[in-house]
């Protein structure tokens, strides 16, 4: 195998691990920041706080985590795309709204 070969496959395992660890932590934080809030699980306002609460910090997570196994960049230049193109279906659904 080539070195450019067993590069790429030591960063795409590292890549896996990052999303497998950050995943397994935002599984686990809710346990311990939805009693918080003080609403009662199951109801739709706990879900609607949960995904609100959950989404922002499974993206610090992933960056964070990035940044410990050395793949900042890669995932902040992944953030920001997703970002961009999410932006981009917004500002397209309100141009054709008008």
């Amino acid at each position: 195998m080539s070195q450019k070969s067993k590069q790429s496959w030591w960063d795409y395992t590292l890549i896996l691990l990052i999303f497998a660890v950050t995943g397994s932590t935002a599984a686990l934080l809710p346990q311990y920041i939805m009693p918080l809030t003080g609403m009662q699980s199951g109801t739709f306002g706990y879900v609607l706080m949960y995904i609100l609460l959950i989404t922002p910090i499974y993206q610090v997570l992933l960056l964070g985590y990035a940044f410990i196994f050395g793949k900042f960049h890669y995932f902040y230049a992944k953030q920001k795309q997703m970002l961009k193109w999410l932006a981009g279906k917004f500002r397209r659904r309100k141009e054709t709204s008008s």
